[in-house]
């Protein structure tokens, strides 16, 4: 603390305890082995699809997720007016959110590919509303707060609406970043990772186009629309709580030192309750947080290696329906279509694939052998979900078996989720092993391949009781 007298007065502070993860991927908290279960949710950016309404016609949305899970959503209505949905009641133009972020008209009329759509709904009214940032801002406030008369413009009613609405919706992070440039085609750098507003004029052009039946829609089950939520990231989220609590608790301190006319010390102004208490509650509240099943080591593993749709941003048993429950075919060889959940949570809590790893960017990643003429040895590629599609994958179990397949074969292969049959020379990679598509659990099974289906998932669950 600089003194007056310039002098520096330096401590050491010791601000909490973290409980340390060991080589089995569990923690010691009060003395009992807890695990947390890897998370799998919507992956940030933005996705496309259509709905019918009422009247039969298909209603085109864009919907926008941020990285804390927050969601907002563009639509264009049956007289080809685009709005931005700010609560499930409220709406207000595109032109308004637009020039809310910063953009003026010009700038709009400018960067869109379609100007004459944009310009078919202005009217004086509108125009009075984008004339300046200030009214935008004034007229979103109103739709967002939901609040009548003409509030004044003011620092704190910005303040509120940067804490409010763009810190929950427009924080797009790293992974949404990269979704969002892979998406519209945007060369913005990874860096930059609030939403700006050409993605919002870029993701209006696109959904102009899908209007009038150029584009594609988006499959939200693929799990190269999903993403993997790691024990390091529940756990960094907890340490940003601890953080914030940590700094409120100082500038209450400093507040009261300055009333008392007192000189705070570094350690008096720091306490480590709140970090250790921030950690022991997560452990021991949150859902995805479980006591360890010690029973033998295969439930120890099995309960390692599972993923699971519920808990904070993700589903509920109760809401998900059949469709998020089903077995999606970029599943194939990431993760397990016999082993999950019995009962209301059916679907909703899987397993990993026997080879399966957790890529840079969540994604699950699956193993191939890649074939080649230019290859003299035996090459594994990790491709994420959506990458493998491109690819004709040959996945009969002779071909992981057996080193020397004759060229003239014709074996069974996926292509784009579909399979065929087609000639060996025509197959770019191929699987590295015929339990590849299974779980831990799944495969221990003895002849799987020709039991029912139900009983598979009975038997891996129940067979963990049996293993010593």
């Amino acid at each position: 603390i600089r003194k007056a007298s310039t002098d520096m007065q330096e401590q050491t502070i010791f601000i909490g305890s973290i409980p340390i993860m060991n080589s089995l991927g569990t923690s010691i908290v009060n003395g009992i082995y807890r695990i947390v279960i890897n998370q799998i949710l919507q992956s940030p950016g933005i996705y496309y699809r259509s709905e019918l309404d009422p009247n039969g016609i298909s209603v085109y949305t864009g919907t926008i997720i941020s990285d804390w899970g927050g969601r907002s959503e563009l639509e264009i209505d049956k007289k080809a007016r685009i709005w931005a949905r700010v609560s499930r009641k409220q709406k207000i133009s595109i032109l308004v959110l637009s020039s809310a972020m910063g953009s003026n008209l010009r700038e709009i009329i400018e960067n869109v590919c379609y100007p004459e759509i944009l310009l078919s709904f202005l009217r004086d009214k509108e125009k009075k509303k984008i004339g300046s940032k200030e009214n935008a801002i004034l007229e979103f406030y109103k739709k967002f707060a939901c609040v009548g008369g003409d509030p004044l413009f003011s620092e704190s009613l910005c303040k509120e609406l940067q804490n409010k609405f763009f810190q929950q919706r427009c924080e797009l992070g790293r992974i949404g970043r990269r979704n969002m440039n892979r998406r519209l085609h945007l060369d913005i750098p990874q860096n930059n990772t609030f939403l700006l507003p050409r993605d919002i004029l870029e993701a209006t052009d696109h959904l102009i186009g899908l209007k009038f039946g150029m584009g594609t829609l988006d499959d939200m089950n693929h799990l190269q629309n999903k993403r993997i939520r790691s024990v390091a990231d529940l756990l960094q989220d907890q340490f940003g709580l601890a953080l914030v609590r940590l700094e409120n608790a100082v500038q209450g301190t400093i507040g009261g030192a300055i009333r008392h006319k007192r000189i705070p010390t570094p350690q008096n102004l720091v306490t480590s309750t709140l970090l250790t208490t921030t950690y022991e509650s997560f452990f021991g509240l949150h859902p995805l947080s479980q006591v360890l099943d010690g029973t033998n080591p295969l439930t120890q593993i099995v309960q390692a290696r599972k993923v699971s749709s519920l808990g904070p941003g993700g589903l509920t048993g109760r809401t998900a329906s059949f469709r998020i429950r089903d077995i999606h075919p970029s599943h194939y060889g990431r993760i397990c279509p016999i082993d999950t959940s019995e009962g209301i949570n059916v679907g909703l809590i899987g397993s990993l694939a026997i080879h399966v790893r957790i890529g840079n960017w969540g994604s699950l990643e699956r193993p191939f052998y890649e074939i080649s003429d230019r290859l003299t040895g035996v090459r594994v590629l990790h491709l994420s979900p959506g990458r493998d599609e491109y690819y004709m994958v040959a996945a009969g179990n002779s071909l992981a078996l057996n080193q020397d397949i004759q060229e003239d074969q014709v074996v069974p292969a996926r292509y784009r989720q579909e399979f065929l049959t087609i000639a060996w020379e025509q197959v770019n990679l191929r699987s590295i092993f015929p339990f590849q598509y299974f779980s831990i659990g799944a495969s221990l099974i003895p002849f799987i391949e020709h039991n029912d289906a139900n009983r598979a998932l009975m038997s891996s669950n129940m067979q963990r009781q049996a293993v010593p």
